[in-house]
């Protein structure tokens, strides 16, 4: 038997994951950018499409059965979104996706237009359902069409995972446990589906079946992932970072898991329960979206995987807020103010700020915060969805112009987000490393600009956005 048919025995799975090979080694640590092609984005972006075919679906019924109906349309509306964005990213490319290249396999090609097939009558749907227009006959095509649009979404995960394996940024041994690792993003959004559709009536004598089944592959899956499974082509975690990460994955279900119990003993679950478990998947969701980031930044191909997206997104959408006229205005007039600053004066400022830091707050720092421009970059930061964490504007000592949060220091000119911008010249990047934020929960780096002022063409500051890059991978 073949390994990917002991795979598909072991943990239930569909053969049409593809394969598993024996696990090879990388023949270099760092890719070269003309062969990148996004091979890990490809993967994780494909496997990302099963989930969302549950969570429409799930959202629909939540939305169509009057169960926190301003949160389901919010959700479907930002799924249909992200799916229609993923599938024309798969196509035609979208480098803030970490997909650089038009695809041009033929094969390929024709599998991302069956599932664009797929997915046209139920976005349709759904986008009736979001604008008000959607009637009952609308959630049912969702209801009865997402187990064909799954089938069809693990089939293009399948496609892409085979055709984008290279020993320079994919292993196939990589690239099968990010597919499993992304399905069970998948059946968090099944069992919220499942669970719905019992508290609504609007499912069928298979759903309890579908609710047993999703929730035992997952736990079974989440197992393999942690311990390891090299006789069916799992390989244990590659980091302990990705280890505990799956540690935390699987507390966080064995504390819940029992929640379900009096579902599947038959109990019909109420408004309430659909909410929870709702919040249950969600929060699923997110533990595994920090595995997966994890996997892909331990294994070969990682300066590409996040560094690619994360570059096209800075120098594409966030260099447009470099020429606001007021941003320009407030770094010119804090340039005169520190014309005369001496290192130490610097130095001093920095200390002032970090003692108000410390005591939660002061004029220094509330002063800044309070500027309209930092004003201005909150409501910007706010328009990203969730892409932007944070951005702070410096001057040409380094000093902080306008910030949309508090930052730790006033002073960064003895960091590489102001030496490697400021200094370098207008046509400057700096990529920081990927880092856990406490704050938010999520991966995230730091891409910094130069500023340049349009009307002298001369460099006159930075600034710094912190980037979500489980959004942008």
């Amino acid at each position: 038997m073949k390994k990917g048919t002991i795979l598909a025995a072991v943990l239930g799975l569909p053969t049409v994951f593809g394969a598993t090979t024996t696990p090879t080694i990388a023949t270099a640590e760092f890719i070269d950018p003309a062969l990148y092609d996004g091979g890990k984005a490809r993967v994780n972006r494909s496997a990302s499409l099963r989930a969302l075919s549950e969570s429409v679906a799930a959202a629909s019924c939540r939305f169509h059965g009057g169960i926190d109906t301003d949160n389901a349309k919010q959700h479907l509306a930002a799924d249909m979104d992200r799916f229609n964005v993923i599938l024309a990213g798969l196509e035609h490319g979208n480098p803030a996706l970490g997909i650089p290249t038009t695809e041009t396999r033929g094969r390929t090609l024709a599998t991302i237009q069956e599932t664009i097939g797929a997915w046209t009558p139920i976005a349709a749907s759904a986008a009736r359902l979001v604008s008000d227009r959607g009637t009952e006959t609308d959630a049912a095509a969702i209801a009865d069409g997402r187990a064909a649009l799954f089938e069809q979404t693990v089939v293009l995960a399948a496609e892409i995972s085979g055709q984008y394996s290279n020993p320079q940024e994919l292993l196939q041994s990589d690239a099968t446990i990010l597919n499993f690792a992304g399905r069970q993003r998948a059946l968090a959004h099944r069992m919220s589906r499942a669970i719905c559709q019992l508290a609504t009536g609007t499912g069928g004598p298979e759903t309890l079946a579908d609710l047993e089944t999703a929730a035992d592959l997952f736990e079974r899956t989440l197992v393999a992932l942690r311990s390891g499974m090299p006789e069916a082509g799992i390989n244990p975690p590659p980091t302990d970072a990705v280890a505990d990460s799956l540690d935390q994955t699987l507390a966080l279900w064995q504390e819940e898991r029992g929640f379900l119990d009096a579902f599947l003993a038959g109990q019909t679950p109420g408004s309430d329960d659909v909410i929870a478990v709702t919040d249950l998947a969600h929060d699923i969701v997110v533990s595994m979206n920090n595995t997966i980031t994890l996997y892909l930044i331990a294994t070969p191909g990682k300066q590409g995987t996040y560094r690619v997206p994360l570059e096209a997104y800075a120098k594409g959408e966030l260099a447009n807020w470099l020429t606001d006229p007021a941003l320009i205005a407030a770094i010119n007039a804090q340039n005169v103010r520190h014309a005369d600053l001496s290192d130490d004066e610097v130095i001093a400022l920095d200390q002032e700020w970090r003692a108000e830091a410390g005591a939660d707050g002061g004029p220094l720092i509330s002063g800044l915060l309070e500027h309209p421009v930092s004003e201005w970059l909150r409501s910007q930061q706010t328009g990203t969805a969730g892409f932007v964490t944070e951005v702070f504007v410096m001057d040409n000592k380094g000093l902080n112009v306008a910030q949309s949060v508090e930052t730790s220091d006033y002073w960064q000119g003895d960091e590489a987000k102001w030496q490697e911008t400021y200094l370098v010249g207008a046509e400057a990047l700096h990529v920081g490393d990927v880092e856990f934020d406490d704050s938010t929960g999520f991966y995230q780096s730091q891409a910094s600009l130069p500023i340049v002022d349009p009307a002298t063409g001369a460099v006159i500051g930075a600034i710094t956005f912190g980037i979500n890059v489980q959004n942008l991978m």
